[in-house]
């Protein structure tokens, strides 16, 4: 693939990105200046970054798995987070002062807690079996979605449908400290992957040839899972259970952008940003009376993709 159509492709994405915050925007119930600032700007910007942070971690769990199914969703990150944020919400109602400073830590340990079970599961004779991952992150994830379920069994009405709609996946009554929490993590963790982004090529030529080629594979594997784990964790603590997000932007990308990863992981990025802005716009304005939570939305129109995947891997 030529650098110019690449280039091409990256300046497209952008000028979506673009038009679609436009779009967002001005489109809803208001249009007074101080809804637009105030709530619908943080709310388009917050949808960006989750959708970055989200679409990044698919990418490079998919890398480092050598498993083309690998979501942070899927392999149940996402539910893991999401369980360690709702005890925090239930159980140490003392710190939801702080909300968004220990809530996205709440959510890291709860996604390393879920990583670190799938890792043990999935690893046979001292490697990671990619086979394994997938079974594996569906376990994980049924088994946190049923404590959220017992916990919330136990829930005031009002609490559990909070609780509910924001499991759901849901960026909903955002405002700018939301996106404060969130942009440090990314501030922090995008670029060290992007540095890093040549051993993930590396990693494509599988495990042997990685090593001959001098990258200690499991010293970087697990860097880059925390990396994963931590964008994903992050991104769920403010915007609840978004999946497929992950597993759908990095194939849409790598089929314009090709697999070299300096440049896939730039357009993953965009294409989840991308996509997560554009389904809580169709969700927010689709319905006059009723707001669709974005969760819902991409898991719509992202399931078949996945099935499709599945199909072509059996």
């Amino acid at each position: 693939m030529t650098r110019k159509r690449q280039s091409f492709v990256l300046v497209i994405l952008l000028a979506a990105i673009f038009a679609a915050v436009f779009l967002s925007l001005h489109m809803g119930y208001s249009s007074l200046s101080i809804v637009l600032m105030k709530i619908r700007l943080p709310r388009i910007i917050l949808a960006l970054l989750c959708g970055m942070g989200l679409s990044l971690s698919g990418c490079i769990l998919q890398a480092v798995t050598e498993n083309p199914l690998a979501d942070p969703g899927i392999l149940g990150i996402n539910a893991g987070a999401g369980f360690m944020v709702m005890l925090f919400l239930t159980l140490f109602s003392s710190l939801h002062v702080k909300t968004m400073l220990y809530q996205p830590l709440f959510a890291m340990a709860g996604g390393l807690l879920a990583a670190l079970l799938l890792y043990r599961f999935s690893k046979r004779n001292g490697k990671i079996r990619p086979a394994y991952l997938l079974l594996g992150g569906i376990g994980v994830s049924a088994g946190f979605s049923s404590l959220m379920l017992i916990m919330s069994s136990n829930m005031e009405n009002s609490s559990y449908q909070l609780v509910a709609r924001w499991l759901s996946g849901n960026i909903w009554g955002t405002s700018w400290h939301q996106v404060k929490s969130l942009l440090p993590y990314l501030l922090v963790l995008v670029p060290l992957l992007y540095i890093r982004a040549n051993v993930l090529d590396l990693f494509s030529l599988g495990e042997e040839a990685a090593g001959a080629l001098g990258v200690s594979v499991e010293k970087e594997r697990k860097v880059f899972l925390l990396a994963a784990v931590g964008l994903a964790a992050s991104c769920v603590s403010v915007s609840g259970g978004i999946g497929f997000v992950g597993l759908v932007a990095p194939h849409i990308a790598r089929q314009f952008i090709g697999a070299r990863h300096r440049l896939l992981l730039l357009a993953s990025m965009l294409t989840g940003g991308l996509l997560l802005l554009l389904a809580d716009t169709v969700g927010r304005c689709l319905l006059p009376s009723v707001e669709i939570p974005v969760g819902i939305v991409i898991s719509i129109l992202a399931a078949p993709y996945f099935l499709y995947l599945l199909g072509k891997q059996i």
